[in-house]
């Protein structure tokens, strides 16, 4: 314990050992005076009065320090009195090691621990690197957690995640230290951000047969496919079944759903069925149905997640190519752009045939329909429209035939905020058709919830059904006509459904459907 001054600093400092380590602290005391050669001599009134002011900020200090020293011992021993056992103080550095050493239910899966050791680290990181200082868990301060909170956001993650890291910080610093009162926790008054949600999107019946027919020679992916369409259960959920849950004589499957724990029953579709007895058939020796499956997502989900994504792009290709007209033998490039140039030059000048012809040129330069849509602002269909026109009119072979990566980003869409676009179409889709096929054929909710593990309605409602808009107006007009031929003077019920369902969106559809089921139930 002494006091300090430096050549290149007009304070005074003190310096004392804690922890082991050299401690120097600014004192706020300026030095005036002529200053001695050294700091041990003498020097006039001025410079000695300086010092006697730094001295008593010294000892005022030193008392403080021995506070927190005392009140930290008697923090420990208050704990140690009520538990039994001595206060830890962890280490920051171990932080991503304690978490993962938190008692739990039920041992937490690879990617998990991956993803929570990555933010973890970050922040271990960030912290080494902003407050180099600071070695124990509890001296985090709610300025550090909200710097780190702001990086993240600077970073440019989306709302969900910036979130995610929230409650996993929270919850960490909670479960770690929580013989410290819960005002301590650095995190704790943080409010979470407004998600930008992107669903998934259902298959439509012909998507769905289309995918089936692209895994149909894959012996490895198509039971697990087959498994999810006809089940609505989850990716693990399907990979992990067990024989133990499966009664092909009555036809269910009875199984605890591995994220929330609920139980289902399942009526097993004929097209399970029939996947489920050729797998039963080749009598391999396993608890599970689909053993190598299983093995995969114990050892690495995200390889089942990219074997499902190579057929859904496999899918959607047959689709395409199904829905164009039988064209000649390809032909050269420097053929394909003299013809296709003819063809937009014989149109009749129009903005269209302008239109066309900007995206035609885009297009042999060799910039991509996404790249095309940027430039030009007009929608992806309308650029995919007048390419397919081209094509069909030149009767050349002018669209490339997409890339793997093209092919991947149909699977997916931009989002507002984040560094990742986001999945719209992948394995979790099928849950999601599931849900809309059995919901607008009229299967009670109930039972759809007994089927997917759901607990609340809402949860069903906003994030599962998603008919397409025209979808869900077709299915009620197809009701329309029966109940207008029994009540002939009741148009204008059917006029103010029209209405709502042109109005609805993700916001209204609780009111709104209410309303429709009042407006049925009068005219039914």
């Amino acid at each position: 314990m002494a006091l300090e001054i430096r050549k290149s600093s007009k304070w005074w400092y003190g310096s004392w050992m804690i922890n082991g380590r050299k401690a120097v602290i600014n004192l706020g005391v300026p030095i005036t005076g002529k200053r001695p050669p050294k700091r041990t001599m003498l020097g006039d009134d001025e410079f000695e009065r300086s010092r006697g002011r730094a001295q008593e900020a010294h000892d005022r200090q030193e008392k403080q320090l021995t506070l927190d020293r005392n009140a930290e011992s008697a923090l420990g021993k208050l704990v140690e009195i009520k538990t039994g056992k001595p206060a830890g103080f962890p280490k920051l550095a171990e932080l991503p090691r304690l978490w993962l050493e938190i008692p739990r239910r039920k041992t937490p899966g690879k990617h998990y621990v991956a993803q929570c050791t990555a933010i973890l680290e970050r922040f271990v990181a960030f912290v080494q690197t902003a407050k180099p200082g600071i070695k124990e868990f509890v001296e985090v301060t709610p300025e550090i957690a909200k710097a780190f909170m702001d990086a993240e956001q600077v970073r440019g993650v989306s709302p969900s995640t910036w979130n995610y890291s929230l409650e996993l910080l929270r919850t960490t610093f909670k479960r770690l230290h929580p013989q410290l009162p819960h005002g301590h926790n650095p995190f704790r008054e943080f409010v979470t951000k407004a998600a930008d949600t992107v669903s998934r999107v259902p298959f439509t019946p012909e998507e769905l047969k289309a995918i089936q027919e692209a895994c149909a020679d894959d012996d490895f992916i198509r039971p697990v496919i087959i498994t999810g369409m006809c089940t609505a259960m989850r990716r693990g959920d399907c990979c992990c079944l067990k024989w133990s849950d499966v009664d092909l004589k009555e036809g269910f499957i009875s199984v605890k759903t591995s994220k929330t724990g609920e139980k289902v029953d399942i009526p097993i579709f004929p097209l399970l069925q029939e996947e489920l007895e050729r797998t039963k058939a080749a009598g391999k020796a396993s608890a599970y149905c689909f053993p190598e499956a299983a093995e995969m997502y114990l050892r690495n989900a995200d390889g089942i997640s990219i074997r499902v994504k190579a057929v859904l792009a496999r899918a959607f290709e047959r689709l395409e190519t199904a829905g164009r007209k039988e064209l000649p033998s390809p032909a050269s490039p420097d053929e394909i752009r003299k013809k296709s140039l003819a063809h937009v030059a014989g149109l009749t000048p129009t903005s269209k045939a302008e239109r066309m012809r900007t995206v035609l040129e885009l297009y042999l330069a060799g910039k991509s329909i996404d790249a095309i849509v940027t430039e030009t602002g007009f929608g992806q269909g309308t650029v995919s429209a007048y390419l397919n026109e081209i094509q069909n009119g030149a009767a050349v072979q002018l669209i490339r035939t997409p890339t793997k990566k093209q092919r991947l980003e149909r699977l997916q869409a931009a989002r507002t905020n984040g560094l990742r676009r986001a999945s719209i179409r992948d394995f979790h889709s099928f849950r999601v058709t599931w849900i809309t096929l059995a919901l607008a054929a009229g299967v009670p909710l109930e039972l759809v919830q007994r089927v997917t593990g759901h607990r609340t309605v809402e949860v069903v409602m906003k994030h599962y059904f998603r008919p397409g808009r025209q979808d869900f107006r077709q299915a009620i007009l197809k009701a329309m006509p029966k109940m207008l031929a029994d009540h002939p003077s009741l148009v204008s019920p059917r006029e103010q459904m029209l209405a709502i369902l042109d109005q609805m969106s993700a916001k209204t559809w609780k009111a709104d459907s209410r309303r429709l089921r009042e407006l049925v139930a009068r005219v039914s």
